[in-house]
């Protein structure tokens, strides 16, 4: 599996027929790997040896645990390896001066692929034009998290046992809850989810409500979706729960972020409130909306979602290497 394109910097680069190879190839490899708890000294993770000698860089200019480590986990099941900085921001020859475009030439150098993360929208493509190998964006600013939305969605599907397109996603209701201005996840879901058909339910606070660009994009493409700031009146109607957190490095001051915080709380209480069916996804860090209680519900997804993550950006890996 080839992808068509050198740089993975948007969502948006995706369409049914290319997300359908892609999560062909992601099942495939985790029917495979058989285990994605096999520790990564185990040889059975080599998949037919594909990253010998081939290098991932991870170069983030913001904190991450998942993507980071999902990255890295992915690149060494394929047999490669990693370098990485997580602090490029205070560790890095930025500090010096350098230019995003010199630093990409200069690891573009070093590797044959490289994920980044940046707190500016449009830095990664800015990046991506002095890489010579491909980029993958992992998130950048409120903008786009291309892979989070990728292995949210593959998740979803996995959960409708695998069946086409249209009838994984074409009769479920999504519930988006919390930051929706900010929240990079939600912004790439709607770019993948625009194509089914789906039915989207909004719920923010007024401050925090989804960007005007983004309910055109579902007018557009004739997607029914409501707006509502009570969770509680709404829940019933999800078939599926993506839940964001307030995006607290957004704000510019933190009494602005502690008003928001917990404006929603999903807990056991609010959950009987909820089909018995939906499920709950949350791309994660998670600072009181999400309560631990809700772990042990089978609804609950979200640690199958950062499991299910490291085979999709194998297979994005596999799929835009040279």
């Amino acid at each position: 599996m080839k992808l068509p394109f050198q740089h993975l910097l948007k969502a948006s680069q995706f369409d049914p027929s290319l997300l359908k190879i892609l999560f062909d190839e992601a099942r495939e490899l985790e029917l495979r790997t058989k285990s994605l708890e096999l520790r990564v000294k185990n040889s059975e993770l080599r998949i037919e040896n594909f990253g010998d000698g081939k290098i991932l860089a991870t170069v983030f200019w913001e904190p991450s645990t998942r993507t980071r480590f999902s990255f890295e986990t992915a690149m060494l099941k394929l047999g490669g390896k990693v370098i990485s900085n997580y602090s490029m921001e205070t560790s890095s020859s930025i500090t010096k001066g350098e230019t995003l475009y010199d630093t990409a030439k200069t690891i573009s150098s070093f590797a044959d692929i490289i994920a980044m993360r940046h707190p500016k929208e449009g830095a990664v493509a800015e990046f991506a034009k002095g890489s010579s190998v491909p980029v993958i964006n992992a998130g950048d600013g409120s903008g786009d998290h291309p892979t989070q939305a990728l292995l949210d969605i593959y998740t979803i599907w996995k959960w409708r046992n695998y069946s086409d397109f249209k009838s994984a996603f074409g009769e479920l209701t999504i519930g988006m809850v919390g930051d929706l201005k900010n929240s990079r996840v939600v912004h790439s879901q709607i770019e993948l989810l625009k194509f089914f058909g789906c039915k989207f339910i909004l719920v923010a606070p007024n401050a925090l409500k989804l960007p005007q660009k983004y309910k055109d994009l579902m007018k557009e493409n004739h997607c029914e979706f409501s707006e509502t700031e009570n969770l509680e009146k709404v829940i019933g109607d999800f078939d599926v729960l993506s839940d964001t957190r307030i995006q607290q490095e957004r704000f510019e001051s933190e009494e602005e972020f502690k008003k928001y915080r917990t404006f929603y709380q999903i807990d056991k209480k609010m959950m009987t409130k909820a089909k018995q069916e939906m499920i709950v996804i949350a791309p994660l860090p998670r600072f009181g909306e999400l309560l631990e209680e809700v772990d042990s519900d089978p609804r609950a997804k979200y640690f199958e979602q950062v499991r299910n993550g490291v085979i999709v950006r194998m297979a994005l890996i596999k799929g835009m290497i040279k």
